[in-house]
C-alpha cells in the first residue's frame, strides 16, 4: 500500500510539481494573467481611497453626499473559491497516458490557482490509496503540498459514479465559486448529465477538462485484440481494421454529447488529449475560450 513517505508516491509528487512549473511558466512567459479573466465581474463593495488606487473606480456620488473619497470593488477582485474534481476511476487507467495527462492537469489547474491566490479544493472520486477524499478549498503552500500529495497517491480502480459524485461535491459549493472537473467521462452521458445541475447552482462556474487518449480512441492497433473494461472486467474481441470507422463515428458522438451537456449549463469543455500543450490548454482557460 502507498504511504505518504513512498518513494514511488514522492516521486510522482516531484513529477506533477515539475510539469506544473514548466506549464504555468510556458503560460506566463512575458505576460502576467490572472484566473479571473474571462470571467463576469460584477459590484461587491466599497473601499477607502488609498494612494495608488485608480481614479476611474472612484465612486464621486458618494464623494458628493458624504464627503467621503470611497473606491468601488468587483467580485472579481475578491476570493474565488475552486474545487478541482478528479475522477479517478479504473477507466482513467486504462492507459498510463492518460492518468499521468489527468493528473498532470489537476496538479497544473491547482498550481495556476494556488499562484493566483485563491483557495483551492479537491475531491476525488473512486481510485486507491487516497486517504481523504476530499479537501476543502484552502489558501497556502502546506495545503498545496498536501494536494499534490493526495493526486500523487491516487492509484485508477473502480467507477467513479459521476451522477453521485457530481452531486455530492455540488451540495459543498458556495456561491459564485468555480468548478474544475477532470475526467475522461468514460461512463454513459445520460446517467450523469441531469446532475450537472448540482454543479452550477449559486453562480457556480463549470469547468470541464476532458482527457483521452488518441491511441486509445483511435484504435491505434495493427493486429485483432481483445479489449478489456477496467471497471467491469468485461472483455471485447475487436478487429482494429473492421471497427475503426465505426467506432470513430460513435467517439464523435460521445465527445458532441458530453461539450453540448456541459455547454448547456454555461460551462466550459476543454478537449485535452495525451501529450497536449497544457500551457496553451490554460491559455483558453483564462482568455474564457474553450
Amino acid at each position: 500500500m502507498n504511504g505518504p513517505w513512498d518513494p514511488r508516491v514522492l516521486e510522482r509528487v516531484r513529477h506533477l510539481h515539475l510539469h506544473a512549473r514548466q506549464a504555468v511558466a510556458g503560460l506566463w512567459h512575458g505576460t502576467q494573467r490572472s484566473i479571473h479573466t474571462g470571467h463576469d465581474v460584477e459590484f461587491a463593495d466599497y473601499k477607502p481611497y488609498d494612494f495608488g488606487d485608480s481614479l476611474r473606480d472612484v465612486d464621486w456620488r458618494v464623494l458628493a453626499r458624504t464627503d467621503r473619497l470611497v473606491v468601488r470593488r468587483y467580485r472579481a477582485e475578491t476570493e474565488l473559491p475552486v474545487m478541482i474534481v478528479l475522477d479517478a476511476s479504473g477507466d482513467l487507467g486504462s492507459t498510463p497516458a492518460k492518468l499521468d495527462m489527468a493528473l498532470r492537469t489537476a496538479a497544473t489547474m491547482a498550481y495556476l490557482l494556488h499562484l493566483d491566490g485563491e483557495p483551492v479544493g479537491l475531491a476525488i472520486g473512486a481510485g486507491e490509496g487516497v486517504p481523504i477524499r476530499r479537501l476543502p478549498p484552502r489558501r497556502g503552500r502546506r495545503h498545496l503540498a498536501q494536494l499534490f500529495l493526495l493526486l500523487a497517491s491516487v492509484r485508477p480502480a473502480g467507477r467513479a459514479g459521476l451522477d453521485s459524485l457530481f452531486r455530492e461535491v455540488g451540495a459543498h459549493l458556495g456561491a459564485r465559486s468555480l468548478v474544475v472537473v477532470v475526467s475522461d467521462f468514460m461512463e454513459e452521458p445520460s446517467t450523469w448529465i441531469g446532475s450537472l445541475a448540482a454543479l452550477t447552482r449559486n453562480r457556480v462556474d463549470l469547468r470541464a477538462f476532458h482527457v483521452w487518449d488518441p491511441a486509445e480512441l483511435e484504435l491505434r492497433y495493427d493486429a485483432p485484440l481483445k479489449l478489456r473494461s477496467p471497471e467491469t472486467n468485461e472483455e471485447l474481441p475487436v478487429d482494429p481494421a473492421a471497427a475503426r470507422a465505426l467506432f470513430g463515428e460513435v467517439v464523435r458522438e460521445f465527445f458532441t454529447e458530453v461539450r453540448t451537456a456541459v455547454q448547456a449549463r454555461r460551462g466550459r469543455h476543454y478537449d485535452v488529449p495525451v501529450g497536449a500543450d497544457l500551457a496553451a490548454v490554460l491559455a483558453r482557460f483564462l482568455e474564457g475560450g474553450a
